[in-house]
């Protein structure tokens, strides 16, 4: 073992091997029961040396000044304390909890540890304290840190996965020799050993797809080139705008909310106000021609009574009437405005 190395350990290579005390060699010993002798001591003697050991967390160090995150605990096969133990990769962090076994390596000084070992076979946790120094019973993972029932995604063949522990899953599927990007968060407490991911039915999930996918979405089959996002509300914000480009916009069922989720006022449908006011032109100049055939050159009607200009009001009022009873054909149901 290197000289002043915190980590690192000798085991004997050969554990069952044993040098007995009288190996029979005659007074004055063979050149062969020499050779066999120091062979013997020899082989017994042989250590294999480790570079790298396994240490239980006992402490996690999370966002303090100069330690983004550390542990510390001790060496399983070692049986030292090496001191702060730091994440060897930066940019793709796993924070272990109490209890956890993680492989550690020393590099120039400094020691790190690389992955969390899968203990249990649990995405959530796989916790095991006590294995080195003194085991507590009332061992905590952490300070808010709960085990829960966690399923792992359903995989093929070629698939590459990076799953969190609580049901977080970012999925390169490779089923069908097709590339599909699989996003979603899905709590499952359902009987079973994995979870087989839906689009319908998880959570929340988005889909990048390349050429189409064997499930339906919305009831519908998926070819070609698509973004799927599915959840129980979808929010997009943009500070300065949101672009839309596509020469089919289609939004489907329910209400749509222009301008403030508030919005009450009902959207006109141009085809159908373009109809209605059709109708109600035609109608005008119908009223106005009778009223007008009415009037003789002394004012009166052709009949000797009143002025025709009631004529005429008598056939507003009636279009008055046909607007509110029928500005519901033109008047949208489901998109609102303000």
């Amino acid at each position: 073992m290197p000289k002043n190395s915190k980590v690192g350990y000798a085991v004997k290579a050969n554990d069952g091997l044993d040098v007995p005390a009288d190996m029979k060699m005659s007074r004055l010993p063979t050149p062969e029961q020499l050779s066999s002798y120091i062979k013997k001591v020899t082989q017994f003697s042989e250590t294999e040396y480790h570079d790298t050991d396994v240490l239980e967390v006992k402490e996690v160090i999370r966002n303090r000044p100069n330690i983004r995150l550390g542990v510390r605990g001790l060496l399983i096969n070692g049986k030292g304390d090496p001191g702060l133990v730091v994440p060897i990769n930066l940019n793709t962090t796993s924070v272990p909890v109490v209890g956890e076994h993680v492989v550690v390596v020393e590099r120039e000084g400094v020691v790190y540890y690389t992955d969390i070992i899968n203990r249990k076979n649990s995405l959530n946790e796989n916790s095991i304290p006590g294995v080195v120094g003194n085991y507590d019973s009332t061992t905590q993972y952490g300070k808010n840190f709960e085990r829960k029932k966690v399923k792992p995604i359903d995989i093929g063949e070629g698939c590459i996965t990076f799953e969190g522990r609580f049901g977080q899953t970012l999925h390169f599927d490779g089923h069908e020799n097709t590339p599909k990007i699989k996003i979603s968060t899905h709590v499952d407490d359902s009987d079973g050993n994995y979870r087989k991911e839906s689009i319908d039915s998880d959570d929340s999930s988005i889909y990048l797809l390349s050429r189409g996918m064997r499930d339906k979405f919305d009831g519908g089959t998926i070819e070609g080139k698509k973004v799927l996002i599915q959840s129980d509300g979808i929010f997009i914000k943009g500070r300065q705008e949101v672009k839309i480009n596509a020469p089919n916009l289609s939004v489907n069922e329910n209400e749509t909310k222009l301008g403030s989720r508030d919005a009450e006022q009902s959207v006109i449908k141009g085809d159908d106000l373009v109809d209605f006011l059709n109708d109600m032109l035609t109608d005008i100049n119908s009223a106005f021609n009778q009223a007008m055939s009415a009037i003789t050159p002394g004012g009166v009607t052709a009949t000797g009574g009143a002025p025709a200009i009631p004529i005429f009001a008598g056939q507003i009022v009636k279009l008055q009437t046909k607007l509110l009873t029928e500005s519901s054909k033109f008047k949208s149901k489901i998109v609102k405005t303000i």
